[in-house]
């Protein structure tokens, strides 16, 4: 009787760390945390290099933007990294002086733009009513006759719309207009609290409302860039969004066009078994995952991958460590319309860091290139 109580008790006791740990890495799906902070360690005499805590991105040979004094202010690390002898800090050299301090803490980032001078006029600030809340937006006014032409730039998960300004610096001299959209749970609503992501399967609907007012301002075609799971937004949007028809290409950067695979990639890396990963995606995909995790909407999360229905031109890199590059040679051999531009090995949404001469000239040739043609087809 005894040897029984103790296997039960021990098949109790497994059952629940189980049932943790499923829960809290399906947790860390939609409730991501940041890295941890980059440490400015000290600062030459001169003002004009800095040494960081070595990391990943810091480590990264592109350009770089470096937030500090409580990520407040903004500076720019050229490329080029110095790693230390025993790994632990990275020597960058600074684009201009700034008043950085040693001994306080930073963080290297992928933006080095802010709204103001990302194309040396300041945007407009618009508010874009959605079924959840009012959206903040910047809008960029294009010149022209290629000012009729809206992009609309989607930023990805643990970041806000400043991420994308590198999109918007790419396109800054085509004369298109420039709209970069916040949406539910990025916390740039007036009043948002924190809220678990839903991976993109509520988020298309404050893209749907931005298209709709693009469409009301006079835009007459519309192109999508979405970095990461902002590529994801735009992926759904052409699939259930009442304005998706409307969208004539899409630019996707770093994308994920998968989640299950993305969850897995990561979690493999993270050297979580392959089972416990399948059993978190099987939470995330469930009502009870649902209701455990305060999401409003089941999550529908499988292998398969989205058929666009517009041009798309996917830039990515096998150095990014997020979101698998597979999963995107996966999604372009699938479709003819989908080209991928490949990019030297970076960190996850770091392309155009790598080479931001290549990444603008791609991209507006591309969607140059792409306009054309639908022109050309509406008007046989």
């Amino acid at each position: 009787m005894l040897a029984l109580i103790i296997v039960v008790i021990a098949v109790v006791v497994l059952a629940a760390a189980y049932a943790a740990a499923v829960l809290f890495l399906a947790r860390a799906v939609v409730f991501p945390q940041r890295a941890r902070p980059t440490k400015i360690v000290s600062v030459d005499d001169d003002g004009q290099s800095v040494v960081l805590s070595s990391n990943p991105l810091t480590r990264f040979d592109g350009i770089l933007g470096l937030l500090y004094d409580n990520e407040t202010k903004l500076t720019v690390l050229t490329p080029g990294a110095e790693v230390a002898g025993d790994g632990s800090t990275v020597t960058r050299r600074l684009a201009e002086r700034a008043p950085l301090e040693g001994g306080t803490e930073g963080r290297a980032a992928g933006n080095m733009f802010t709204a103001a001078n990302v194309t040396g006029t300041e945007p407009v600030d618009v508010a874009i009513d959605t079924d959840h809340a009012t959206q903040p937006a910047w809008l960029y006014a294009g010149v022209g006759t290629n000012s009729s032409t809206w992009v609309l730039h989607v930023h990805g998960m643990l970041a806000g719309r400043d991420s994308a300004l590198r999109s918007v610096s790419a396109l800054a001299g085509t004369g298109y207009t420039s709209l970069v959209i916040s949406y539910r749970g990025d916390r740039e609503a007036a009043g948002e609290g924190r809220a678990p992501s839903t991976l993109g399967q509520t988020e298309w609907r404050d893209l749907d409302a931005a298209i709709a007012y693009a469409r009301s301002q006079g835009a007459a075609r519309i192109v999508v860039v979405g970095w990461s799971l902002g590529a994801t937004v735009a992926l759904e949007e052409t699939v259930h969004g009442p304005q998706g028809a409307a969208i004539d290409a899409l630019v996707l950067v770093s994308p994920v066009v998968s989640w299950a695979r993305t969850i897995r990639y990561g979690m493999t890396r993270q050297r979580v078994p392959r089972w416990l990963a399948a059993s978190a995606i099987g939470l995330l995909s469930s009502r009870l995952g649902a209701r455990l995790l305060g999401l409003p909407v089941t999550l529908h999360l499988t292998d398969t991958l989205p058929e666009p229905s517009v041009p798309t031109l996917v830039i990515h890199s096998e150095g990014d460590l997020t979101t698998p590059f597979s999963a995107t040679v996966a999604f372009a051999s699938a479709s003819d319309r989908v080209a991928v531009m490949q990019f030297p090995p970076a960190p996850h949404a770091m392309e155009w860091n790598a080479d931001p001469d290549r990444f603008g000239a791609t991209v507006a040739d591309w969607i140059a290139a792409h306009l054309r043609q639908i022109g050309a087809l509406r008007e046989t």
